[in-house]
């Protein structure tokens, strides 16, 4: 079996030459692209300077893709800070509902309901009335 170049000599030069996706030269670019707009440029300004380079692209798909860029590593930072959730303990506090809880609201309706003087239950099962 042949086992290639074991320097990885292509492999570590993709990452000094130009993709050929636009979203890759983006990518590529995007530290450059980042600074710029970091100290101040306008991300028309950073298009016209990205295309005298010569990645080629009109400004609104530049504007799309520097988007894309921007959300992917803003969903990659929220994931590495996050920390791990803590193993919960028998001494710990009550539960606590999950941030993104689709039925809060309906949990929120019901407690103002119990806390209420009086609730009329049309389909109640219980029968003793008096």
């Amino acid at each position: 079996m042949n086992r290639g170049n074991p320097n990885l000599t292509q492999l570590r030069g993709l990452s000094s030459s130009r993709p050929r996706t636009k979203i890759g030269q983006i990518i590529w670019a995007w530290s450059d692209i980042e600074a710029a707009l970091a100290s101040g440029w306008k991300l028309k300004e950073v298009w016209e300077a990205a295309s005298r380079d010569g990645i080629e692209m009109s400004y609104a798909q530049f504007r799309v893709y520097v988007s894309k860029v921007r959300r992917r590593g803003l969903r990659q930072a929220e994931t590495v800070q996050q920390p791990p959730p803590a193993a919960p303990t028998v001494e710990s506090s009550p539960a606590v509902p999950p941030s993104h809880d689709p039925f809060r609201n309906l949990r929120e309706q019901e407690e103002k309901k119990n806390r209420s003087s009086f609730e009329y239950d049309p389909f109640s099962t219980n029968k003793d009335l008096i």
